[in-house]
């Protein structure tokens, strides 16, 4: 079986598509004509004005921090290197190419990475993503794309599941683009003469038939099923072998591999879990990032990492005196408490080897969005023929108790079944039905989803029991909340500790917290719930750290509804 030749090449041929390609429908006019070895293969060349704009973030704008933003997302890279690469993955000689990049377009620039397309003049056709820096060190970008590779490689392989084999790809600059990168090829909606969308095109989480609805979570629960197929030794994240230090190059990934191609293939190293590459989190030694071999030890060190980052942020000479100097303290005393919670985290009635405790892989962004379907039919209520999951970035062994479902359909509110069990429904003002409605389709959504997973993994079905989302509240919130946003997002997490100190109560002694909170702090807590709730109300676009699709940013400084204040910041008029 076909080895990397080098760290930073591995060649195969595979399918590959992007989940954003239907947000955009026009090719970009740079960089259309022919590509040459010459043309933009330094990085120094900053007067062409047109290849820096190739490089430049434009999908939306942030209220603050626009410049700084923006700058954390461009990714200029050698774009001459493209034939290189594409050559060396064809095993052909530097000298001779007989197919040339003859365009290159972008085409998506999401959350994690910039997305472009190269045509050959062959029509042949490939997708090149390049990370963008964001506030990840060296050592966190290259840990994520050692992960991303291996991940879809053991799960293309061990399982035969449908997703993009990488061509080529190197988790350093060092590399003819410059730029860590990954290459693999790309799948159009008429690939091989049959017909392939994305999947969000059929979710409609309010206005499609609760059978429409079920057909897409069909596919994300048939996608589960491989994805948990496998039982692993430990907690972590999969890398090739040759990627992981020598001391778990012995340690098998998991027990009974029958196919000796397979078994020294890959190995379980550090987490690539965001929150454990933090800024404050810099260096690879700072923290353990893994592998754990007991839940309990996962747990602490999700604590760890957040109590270490902010630690050491307050050692910069420059944080102490600033604002996020005047909080920081109070998150690591909040984040204290959520460590002495962890060992509480763990029912003591679950046994240790419980599949809910054992090492399943975890897809953070396990949504419709990543998924490209085969049609069979033209019946929307029809099963797919086929489905492909893209975008493995940030994948995780954990505890499967601490998946939770996937985002798209995660919903921790009150459950309304139908209409008539609110009480004069027909006489509510829009809005109030509006609300109401949400809540039937959330309650819907997620009541489907858990029954197949009942019928697909009797299992693990119990993660999903009102127990377990209770005891698993504390880890999710811990786990979601940014320091660099709002100071006062933290209230969250201390909501959800109060919480806990009721666990008995309600489970009749099988979950008991150790924490322990005076009627000061309680008081205390409730005003900040209030006061956060209040600033929420005011806080446009919460949900994406204040990141407005560029279109709509437009639209709305044209309308007046979103002004420029003194500091520079775009803040909703009044």
């Amino acid at each position: 079986m076909r080895r990397a030749l080098h760290v930073c090449t591995r060649s195969s041929r595979s399918l590959y598509s992007l989940a954003q390609v239907r947000k955009f429908t026009t090719r970009s006019p740079l960089l259309s004509s022919s590509i040459g070895d010459s043309d933009f293969t330094t990085l120094g060349d900053a007067s062409d004005v047109e290849r820096d704009q190739f490089f430049k973030y434009t999908w939306g704008t942030w209220l603050k921090n626009d410049e700084s933003e923006k700058a954390k997302r461009y990714t200029p890279f050698a774009i001459g290197g493209i034939n290189e690469i594409i050559r060396k993955s064809r095993n052909q000689s530097d000298r001779v190419s007989p197919s040339h990049v003859v365009s290159l377009a972008s085409l998506s620039e999401g959350k994690y990475n910039r997305i472009y397309l190269a045509e050959l003049d062959d029509g042949s056709e490939y997708i090149l993503r390049i990370p963008y820096p964001l506030d990840l060190s060296r050592d966190a970008r290259k840990a994520r794309i050692q992960s991303e590779v291996a991940t879809m490689d053991f799960l293309r392989r061990k399982w035969a599941m449908l997703i993009p084999e990488v061509i080529s790809w190197c988790p350093t600059a060092d590399n003819p683009l410059e730029r860590e990168y990954i290459l693999m090829e790309f799948i159009s909606p008429n690939y091989q003469n049959k017909r392939y969308e994305n999947l969000m095109q059929s979710w409609d989480p309010m206005g499609s038939s609760v059978l429409e609805r079920a057909t897409v979570l069909k596919v994300i629960v048939s996608l589960m099923d491989k994805i948990l197929a496998t039982r692993f030794s430990s907690f972590g994240s999969l890398y090739f072998t040759e990627d992981v230090s020598p001391d778990l190059q012995n340690k098998l990934p998991y027990e009974v591999e029958e196919d000796n191609e397979l078994v020294d293939r890959w190995r379980i190293g550090p987490t690539v879990e965001k929150k454990f590459w933090q800024p404050g989190l810099d260096e690879a030694g700072t923290i353990d990032r893994g592998p754990w071999y007991s839940p309990s030890d996962y747990l602490l060190a999700s604590a760890t990492a957040h109590i270490t980052a902010y630690t050491n942020l307050l050692k910069d000479p420059a944080i102490p005196s600033s604002e996020l100097g005047s909080y920081l303290p109070s998150w690591i005393e909040t984040y204290r408490q959520y460590a002495a919670l962890t060992p509480a985290l763990i029912p003591s009635d679950i046994p240790a080897d419980s599949d809910l405790l054992s090492p399943r892989l975890h897809h953070p962004d396990l949504n419709p969005m990543n998924v490209l379907v085969e049609r069979s039919g033209n019946d929307p209520n029809e099963p797919f023929a086929s489905a492909y999951l893209l975008d493995w970035e940030g994948s995780a062994i954990k505890p499967f108790l601490f998946h939770g479902a996937p985002d798209f359909i995660n919903y921790r509110g009150y459950k309304i079944y139908k209409k008539e069990e609110v009480e004069g429904y027909d006489s509510l003002p829009p809005e109030q039905k509006a609300q109401i409605d949400y809540m039937i389709a959330a309650t819907s959504n997620q009541f489907s989803f858990e029954f197949m997973i009942k019928h697909s993994f009797p299992t693990l079905i119990n993660a999903y029991s009102p127990r377990a989302k209770l005891v698993t509240e504390p880890y999710s919130v811990a786990m979601a909340t940014d320091y660099d946003y709002h100071p006062l997002e933290i209230t969250d997490l201390r909501e959800a500790l109060i919480k806990s100190t009721h666990w008995s109560a309600v489970t009749d002694n099988l979950l008991v917290s150790p924490l322990n909170f005076s009627e000061a702090q309680i008081e205390e807590q409730s005003k900040g719930a209030e006061k956060w709730e209040q600033t929420l109300s005011n806080l446009p676009f919460y949900s994406t750290k204040g990141w407005v699709p560029q279109d709509m940013f437009e639209k709305y400084v044209e309308e007046g509804k979103l002004m420029k204040n003194e500091r520079g910041e775009y803040v909703l008029s009044t």
